[in-house]
């Protein structure tokens, strides 16, 4: 199947509204998921920044992707600046059918090139050691971990990650 990388369009919230509640732990969460995603009615309380993505990403100096097949949203995932001036990415998720079928790098791949024309040098991201795939997806994709965080009250502990970017020409 051929995926397409693409900026987000206003009306495909409700569809990554769902996307983003999707089980996120291991490979795939369940294969047998329709790939035409019902659309939520509203954006998820726990990721708030996706309820306006245009003011919290792409007007905020980033960018939100959206990987589809057959116009149908099978990932997403969205960058914009921290505090250290790098592309902190956000929201990366890939549909639980399609994952390990080259979609993830696909996304990841025009993340990280829409962030160099920005002018960003460097990419950061967190990930969790109760997602050993997704730590190992990153690593694969160049990513050097850059430092661990833990609390008393969590069962995991988040992995920062970063790679360096070719500057765009």
């Amino acid at each position: 199947m051929t995926t397409t990388i693409r900026e987000f369009h206003p009306g495909d919230a409700p569809a990554l509204w769902t996307l983003s509640t999707l089980p996120n732990v291991g490979r795939t969460a369940d294969p047998t998921v329709p790939i035409e995603l019902p659309a939520a009615s509203a954006a998820p309380i726990q990721f708030a920044d996706l309820a306006d993505i245009p003011a919290n990403f792409i007007r905020a100096g980033g960018a939100f992707l959206v990987a589809e097949q057959h116009g149908h949203p099978v990932g997403m995932g969205g960058f914009r600046p921290n505090s250290r001036g790098q592309a902190e990415v956000l929201r990366v998720r890939i549909h639980p059918a399609l994952r390990r079928t080259g979609v993830g790098r696909a996304l990841m791949e025009g993340l990280e090139t829409r962030a160099a024309a920005r002018g960003f040098q460097e990419m950061f991201l967190d990930t969790a050691t109760n997602m050993p795939e997704a730590m190992a997806f990153y690593q694969a994709l160049g990513y050097q971990e850059s430092g661990r965080e833990t609390r008393p009250d969590w069962s995991w502990t988040l992995v920062y990650y970063t790679k360096q970017l070719t500057p765009s020409r």
